[in-house]
């Protein structure tokens, strides 16, 4: 895999309202940006969940809730007690285009499963590649279009 810098922290719950507040205790956090019942592309389907936002510094941390369709990625990582946070990737933020398709061949090349792959429109491409036998959790590189500079503007600042 490229070498990368960590944008974001990433966890699944089964449930999204009670992680967030164990988030805000645990952090500091103060609030959320939280969108329900979104799509996401997996290799087996769509799948639904709901996703929370906010930012610590630059770090962004990421609440996945899966709640339908091709969401096992999700579901299979989720452990604890109702409401708990299980973490689930590192993200890896990516401007450049031609860094994004270095990285896509980088992870075909290295023959690691890719469970999810997508795009958001025209604002972000994303996959995770599968790494929790190396280094026990998986990767998301997201490349970030022109388009989609502002995707993260809303996000709440902690």
């Amino acid at each position: 895999m490229p070498p990368f810098t960590l944008f974001q922290m990433a966890y699944v719950t089964d449930d999204i309202d009670a992680a967030m507040r164990q988030a805000m205790a645990t952090f500091g956090i103060a609030s959320f940006q939280v969108n329900r019942d979104m799509a996401i592309q997996t290799g087996q389907g769509v799948a639904t969940a709901h996703f929370a936002l906010c930012f610590l510094g630059d770090l962004q941390i990421e609440i996945i809730q899966p709640t339908g369709g091709a969401d096992s990625v999700y579901r299979q990582g989720i452990g604890g007690s109702s409401g708990s946070l299980s973490f689930h990737h590192a993200g890896m933020l990516i401007t450049d285009e031609a860094q994004w398709h270095a990285t896509v061949a980088a992870v075909e090349r290295s023959g690691s499963p890719v469970p999810v792959r997508g795009v958001f429109g025209d604002l972000m491409h994303y996959l995770y590649v599968d790494q929790r036998e190396q280094i026990g959790h998986y990767l998301e590189y997201m490349w970030r279009t022109a388009a989609g500079a502002a995707i993260f503007d809303a996000v709440p600042r902690a």
